[in-house]
C-alpha cells in the first residue's frame, strides 16, 4: 500500500507541477506587452512603400494588450494607417476613417501608433478613446521602428494593400470622406 502511495504521490505532484509551469506559460503570453517589443520585418527604408511592394512583416504589442501581427491580414484587402498622437492631421483623418471603414466590412483596418515617446498631446489611448478607433493598433517602439520599416515619415501616412501583401495605393496626410470612400471602393474591387 505505502508504495502506491508514493507512486500516486509522485504522479499527482508531477500532474501540478506541470499545471503550474503551464500557468506560467499562459500569463508570459497574456503579459502586457511593451513597446520595445515592437519587431519590424524589414530593414530602417529611406523611401515610402511603392505600388506593387509588399508590406514588411511585422510584430507589435498591442494598445490595451494583446499582440498585433501584420500576418494575421494575409489573404485579406487591408487598410494600414501609421499616425502618432500628437498629429493634429492624424486627428482629423481617423475619425473620418473609423466612419467610413465601417460600410466596408470586407476590408480589414490596422493602424500602428508611432512616436510614442513625445511628451506632447494625448497619449495613444487618449487619442483612441477621443476618436473612436476600435480596429487594432499597434504600439511602436521609442526609435520609431516599425514606421521607419514601413517607410513612414509624414503623418498619418495610410497603406491600401491588397489581398496578397502588396501596396495598392499610399495616401498621406488629411483625407475627406468623398476621397476615402473611393479609395476603399477601389480596393475592394481590385482585392
Amino acid at each position: 500500500m505505502t508504495k502506491w502511495r508514493r507512486v500516486l504521490g509522485a504522479g499527482v505532484t508531477a500532474t501540478l507541477l506541470a499545471s503550474v509551469l503551464g500557468a506560467c506559460a499562459t500569463l508570459e503570453v497574456l503579459r502586457p506587452a511593451e513597446p520595445s517589443d515592437s519587431r519590424a520585418g524589414g530593414p530602417r527604408r529611406a523611401d515610402t512603400l511603392a505600388i506593387g511592394e509588399a508590406v514588411p512583416d511585422f510584430v507589435a504589442p498591442g494598445l490595451g494588450g494583446g499582440i498585433v501581427r501584420w500576418r494575421d491580414r494575409a489573404g485579406a484587402a487591408t487598410v494600414l494607417v501609421v499616425w502618432a498622437s500628437w498629429c493634429t492631421h492624424c486627428a482629423q483623418l481617423l475619425p473620418v476613417l473609423v466612419r467610413v471603414a465601417r460600410d466596408y466590412s470586407t476590408i480589414q483596418v490596422v493602424s500602428v501608433a508611432t512616436s510614442i515617446g513625445r511628451r506632447d498631446g494625448p497619449t495613444p489611448s487618449e487619442f483612441v478613446a477621443r476618436h473612436g478607433i476600435a480596429f487594432p493598433v499597434a504600439l511602436d517602439d521609442g526609435d520609431n521602428s516599425l514606421a521607419r520599416a514601413l517607410g513612414v515619415f509624414r503623418y498619418p501616412t495610410v497603406y491600401w494593400v491588397g489581398r496578397n501583401g502588396t501596396v495598392r495605393g499610399v495616401s498621406e496626410g488629411e483625407a475627406d470622406e468623398a476621397a476615402l470612400r473611393r479609395a476603399f471602393d477601389q480596393l475592394a474591387a481590385s482585392g
